[in-house]
């Protein structure tokens, strides 16, 4: 296999804490390669040393055989390294199209060539497989499109390797197959990827390589062909780890909390929450599930106070707050 990357005996300090010592990491042409850690345990470090947000204290980096100094961003771009952030860097009032060309924009004359810049997002979208619309506000579209326009930026400035932060924390499972079926297309296209993720489901279904990172070091690299979701908890944590969890029924008392047809709007003043009702009892725990920008945020802020609802109504031990 054809070494793309190469990370030796990389160091990096923070004031009171060693996030990286001495990790050592490879990346071949053509594959997904997952860093699996707990939170925390240098992941995210490693990769923005890699992508130049940080520098490391000791080691090398060598990319495609050539020892490679990356002291920012633009090192990185040169050099084909492109990252997706696990929080978006796009501009919400912008459009697709804007976004991707962001600071590189075909020009004519003077002024941006905007006909040209659709076209080429439209280019490079369907070379890809990526089903978008130039024209579409960012704001007005969902999370999950919003994670394709980011890797379609790094795409548009020349990637051949993607870094790819915690990029299924945001996405429902229909998308998170779509991200798989995108990943499949790089890599036929001789794209170069790496997860960084803790999710072990996803690390057995997307990745071809793995490397285990524990508390800034690294615990093992292994072929996901050849291992399991037990020995891979094993190496993030250091133990044993019974992944079935026990719990007792609950037992259920009197009613605490009682929310009715609670309608709140967002930032943009259109409606995130929409007629709820909801009920919690004394001795029970109440789970909001949903995908990040479903309104989970929203609703919470109403009830606390923090955003003022639109209409409905919260009971507390009977009495309306």
């Amino acid at each position: 296999m054809t070494k793309v990357v190469e990370m030796k005996g990389i160091t990096k300090i923070f004031p009171g804490t060693i996030a990286n010592d001495d990790v050592n990491f490879e990346l071949n042409k053509s594959e997904t390669h997952v860093l699996l850690g707990e939170n925390g345990a240098g992941k995210t470090t490693l990769m923005n040393i890699l992508y130049g947000l940080y520098q490391q204290e000791k080691g090398e980096i060598y990319v495609n055989g050539q020892l490679a100094k990356i002291t920012n961003p633009n090192d990185a771009i040169k050099l084909g390294i492109g990252m997706v952030h696990q929080h978006f860097m796009l501009v919400h009032n912008f459009t697709v199209a804007e976004n991707i060309v962001l600071g590189i924009e075909p020009k004519k004359g003077l002024k941006v060539d905007m006909k040209k810049a659709i076209e080429d997002v439209k280019a490079i979208a369907e070379k890809y497989g990526f089903n978008i619309n130039p024209n579409e506000v960012i704001e007005d579209i969902t999370v999950g499109k919003q994670q394709k326009v980011e890797i379609l930026k790094a795409l548009y400035r020349g990637a051949d390797i993607l870094i790819l932060d915690e990029p299924t924390a945001v996405l429902t499972p229909q998308e998170i197959d779509e991200l798989g079926v995108i990943i499949d297309n790089l890599k036929s296209q001789g794209k170069s990827v790496i997860l960084i993720t803790h999710k072990l489901k996803e690390v057995m279904k997307m990745s071809d390589r793995v490397t285990i990172i524990r508390r800034g070091k690294v615990t093992g690299t292994v072929n996901t062909k050849d291992t399991n979701i037990d020995q891979l908890a094993e190496l993030m944590v250091g133990r044993k780890v019974n992944l079935v969890v026990q719990k007792a029924e609950a037992k259920v008392g009197r009613e605490i909390l009682k929310i009715e047809n609670l309608n709140a709007n967002d930032h943009r003043k259109l409606p995130v929450v929409k007629n709820l009702d909801l009920t919690v009892h004394a001795g029970e725990v109440v789970g909001i599930a949903g995908v990040d920008g479903n309104g989970q945020s929203e609703f919470i802020e109403a009830l606390t106070g923090l955003r003022k609802a639109v209409s409905g109504k919260v009971t507390i031990n009977g009495k309306d707050i």
